[in-house]
């Protein structure tokens, strides 16, 4: 395991007494963060700083930290970036352990000149042991603290069990009020900023050890320490916590802007899939995603597969999920003859007993009888976790005891979900809560939420993964030697030879049978397709002769000719590389075409097993040729 020391995280977000530095009548972040903190009840002292004024906000100005009544904890800074390294010696000197740094100007984009100044920041961190939220960011809430440091109007939040970090405090402060209206609580929500001081990995280190944190949630552009991300990742698994996560970059376009937003490394996305893979994080393609699968993951109950059933009261719903449980590759459960035998009689005849199941008029007239399918259901051994429908009332009277009912009679995830999505009123959220079972919206992001579950449910059921293994600890096979281990786990290889020149090329060719592939072999060509050193269905001698001759003549340095066997069959393409981030990594993918054209490819991290592998293998979408 990564071995790593995290920062005093709690020096921040569970600060006693806080200073506003920069507040003034103009501007409206200090404001807004004085309103949040008073409208949070934050029990301890809140100090505004400013020469300018004696008063502001109705509440005493001082005119620097040395003439508070008490050394604040944290500092909360809005002033130009010119002034923010004196007033953090200042403040350090005094003794304040933390800092929330709005201001911007310190490593972002090409800027050289804040890339220094993050650097000062950075020595002076080390040096004091001070701890920094930012700069460049919003700040964060300590939901049960009353520590609401976010400078925009945010209503009441409730305290739950979800723990935010976000990158971009925008998207942060956007996403939590939608959240908030759905009924999802939190215990904490960070927006990180530049990270010169503390990062993404000490804030979901605290959270992994906070005991109120059920669930995190991310929202990353780069991750500056992979290894000691993944190790705390592994502990939280280990520990039941589940991670979701959104992933800015997956795109060219979306690396640059992550790179000019806060400075992050977005990474190559297909190895952060993998390493999310290896550790149950579960990915959400959008912000609207990570509402409902938050909600899903809120209930607390993790299924041991992804054999899912989904029972619902449509036939025109039923149809639009088995379209998108195509696109999704949604895993249906199949469902045992009893449960058929059991479900047959309480729906109309012309229906048919399948997964997902349409109830008809029993699932529009008779909300008791919907639900007493739906345990049916849940008693299949079959069956891991379930989609039913159910929205929130508005202005209906209602009986929350029935979902109450179906979460009482089985220990499997159930989610209840609409087609489309609607707003939620108090009434709405007050039903959710009594009927304890969370209420998604829409049908992609539903089967998105249980296939997350599913997800993260197998891989707790597998067992806590390694964490990968080191480079140093990596031997590197070249040739020959590659050759002899494929052999020896049972891969044959094509009948191959190498020759110096075009004339032994030819003679080897013989020798091994007609057509042949001829390929160069040259330290400055790595990739042979792009540079053309790779030749296919040479059928003479004379052949192999002169364009062996074209090949050798492409180099300048030490060059040898691999002459191959054609093999004619389904071509599969195994690779292993090693990842700057995240170390060594597995890649296999139908070849030719449908690796280079339709990028028809699946990675884990190594090592993998031989069930990993033949997961790898059934991702694939060219699967089928394979059986």
């Amino acid at each position: 395991m990564a071995t790593f020391t995290a920062k005093p995280v709690g020096n921040l977000l569970r600060a006693k007494s806080v200073a506003i530095i920069g507040a003034s009548q103009k501007g409206a972040w200090p404001q807004g963060i004085y309103r949040n903190l008073k409208g949070a009840k934050f029990p301890g002292g809140v100090y505004l700083i400013n020469p300018n004024y004696q008063e502001l906000y109705g509440d005493k100005c001082y005119p620097n930290l040395a003439a508070c009544p008490e050394v604040p904890d944290e500092l909360l800074i809005l002033i130009p970036t010119r002034a923010v390294l004196g007033v953090l010696e200042e403040a350090a000197k005094l003794g304040t352990r933390s800092a929330t740094i709005y201001t911007a100007g310190f490593g972002e984009g090409d800027d050289d000149k804040g890339k220094e100044r993050a650097q000062q920041m950075r020595e002076l961190c080390d040096k004091t042991g001070m701890v920094i939220c930012g700069p460049n960011c919003m700040g964060s809430y300590s939901v049960g603290e009353g520590l609401w440091t976010f400078p925009t109007a945010t209503p009441l939040l409730k305290k739950g069990p979800v723990g935010l970090i976000f990158q971009s405090g925008g998207s942060l402060g956007n996403w939590i009020k939608g959240a908030s209206e759905r009924g999802i609580g939190f215990s904490y929500a960070i927006s990180s900023g530049n990270e010169v001081s503390l990062d993404l990995v000490d804030y979901l280190s605290f959270l992994v050890d906070d005991p109120d944190t059920k669930v995190i949630t991310l929202m990353v552009e780069g991750i500056r320490r992979p290894n000691e991300f993944m190790a705390v990742a592994q502990q939280a698994l280990q520990k039941g916590k589940p991670i979701l996560a959104v992933k800015l970059g997956r795109s060219e376009m979306g690396k640059r802007q992550a790179i000019s937003h806060t400075g992050s490394l977005a990474g190559a996305d297909e190895v952060f899939d993998a390493m999310c893979k290896r550790f149950g994080i579960v990915r959400c393609p959008t912000l609207e995603d990570m509402t409902e699968i938050t909600l899903a993951f809120m209930l607390g109950r993790f299924p041991k597969g992804s054999r899912a059933a989904i029972v619902v009261n449509s036939g025109g719903m039923k149809g639009l999920i088995c379209d998108h449980c195509d696109d999704l590759n949604t895993n249906l459960a199949q469902l045992s003859d009893k449960t058929k035998e059991a479900v047959r009689p309480l729906i109309p005849a012309e229906l048919v007993v399948e997964n997902p199941l349409e109830c008809g008029v029993a699932g529009f007239g008779d909300e008791a009888g919907f639900i007493n399918i739906v345990k049916l259901h849940a008693e299949d051994p079959g069956v891991d976790l379930m989609a039913i429908h159910g929205e929130l009332p508005r202005g209906q009277t209602r009986n929350a005891g029935l979902f109450k009912s179906v979460l009482e009679a089985t220990d499997k995830p159930v989610l209840a979900f609409g087609r489309s999505t609607y707003s939620c009123t108090d009434e709405s959220r007050a039903f959710q809560e009594e009927a304890g079972m969370p209420f998604l919206q829409a049908i992609k992001p539903t089967l998105r939420a249980l296939a997350g579950l599913g997800l993260y449910g197998e891989r707790r059921s597998a067992g806590v993964p390694a964490l990968p293994t080191a480079n140093g600890n990596v031997a590197v096979l070249d040739g020959e030697m590659l050759n002899k281990l494929l052999q020896s786990k049972g891969i044959g290889l094509p009948k191959q030879a190498l020759a110096d020149s075009a004339s032994e090329a030819a003679a080897r060719a013989k020798e091994i049978g007609f057509p042949v592939a001829l390929k160069l072999i040259a330290a400055d060509v790595v990739h042979k397709t792009e540079s053309g050193a790779v030749v296919l269905g040479l059928k003479s001698a004379e052949e192999v002769q002169a364009e062996g001759q074209k090949l050798l003549a492409k180099t300048s340095g030490k060059a040898q000719l691999l002459i191959q066997e054609m093999v004619q069959g389904t071509e599969v393409l195994i690779g292993a590389r090693t990842d700057p981030q995240y170390g060594p990594f597995l890649m296999v993918g139908l070849g030719g075409i449908f690796v280079e054209v339709l990028k028809d490819v699946s990675i884990r991290l190594l090592p993998v097993d031989e069930k990993e592998a033949r997961t790898m293998l059934k991702e694939l979408r060219g699967y089928k040729v394979l059986e």
